[in-house]
């Protein structure tokens, strides 16, 4: 089933335009990577997607809805949550208060608790910091709380604005493993990340963007064989 579907979506910055007419899905269940270089709009894509930028052209559909127009914290109430580039946490706020801010337009308490578990199943060392502020820990930690509080809103589509960017490599390795169990939960995962090797080992899908369109698409397996973008993406000429 398709969960996401962007048909024909531009965006401008003023009058320069960095989304060119772009279209395609995210399938209920997929783990869905967008690759490119920076500057190539994926950023921006993502936040066409949760709403904090408006398309000037084309639609967005979540779940049979169109959203185009819909305001970005109902799109969030609707099941669609974004950990954003540069984690974007609340420094001056304990681990706790983050994750209720993920949580601000839920009032199943009971629902919520089970969040709470589920977030600090995946990151134990969340839990052993609940009342550390956000401001003080390391940037793989704040990289699991910019997750987990993503989570705490219960989305069925998880957006992952480059979640390895400076960490160290074993901060990478353990995020992108509990991004595969993030998605074997059930949560869909789109994901933007310059870390290409890994973005396509775990990706259903994946498409390339350069310079605001899409100009290769495949399984991920398929993009990580593709000789042109192991020469641009992957380090292998």
């Amino acid at each position: 089933m398709t969960l996401l579907e962007l048909k024909d979506v531009s965006v401008h910055y003023g009058r320069i335009q960095a989304i060119h007419d772009m279209s395609f899905t995210v399938e209920e269940g997929e783990i869905v990577s967008l690759i490119g270089a920076n500057g190539a709009g994926k950023s921006t894509t993502m936040k066409t997607i949760s709403g904090l930028l408006n398309p000037s052209h084309g639609s967005i559909t979540f779940d049979g809805e169109d959203i185009t127009k819909v305001k970005a914290h109902l799109r969030v109430v609707k099941g669609i949550s974004q950990s954003p580039e540069g984690r974007g946490i609340f420094p001056g706020m304990t681990v706790m208060e983050n994750l209720d801010m993920g949580a601000f337009g839920r009032a199943d308490r009971s629902g919520m608790a089970a969040d709470f578990d589920r977030v600090f199943d995946l990151f134990p060392r969340l839990a052993e910091r609940k009342t550390q502020l956000g401001g003080t820990m390391s940037g793989g930690e704040q990289q699991m709380l910019a997750i987990g509080r993503a989570l705490m809103s219960a989305p069925r589509l998880l957006l992952l604005d480059e979640p390895s960017m400076g960490l160290a490599p074993q901060f990478i390795k353990q995020i992108f493993k509990i991004i595969t169990e993030i998605n074997a939960q059930g949560t869909t995962v789109l994901l933007v990340e310059q870390n290409a090797n890994q973005a396509l080992a775990r990706a259903n899908r994946g498409f390339v963007l350069e310079t605001g369109a899409i100009t290769h698409q495949g399984t991920g397996k398929e993009l990580l064989a593709n000789p042109a973008i192991k020469e641009a993406y992957l380090g292998v000429g």
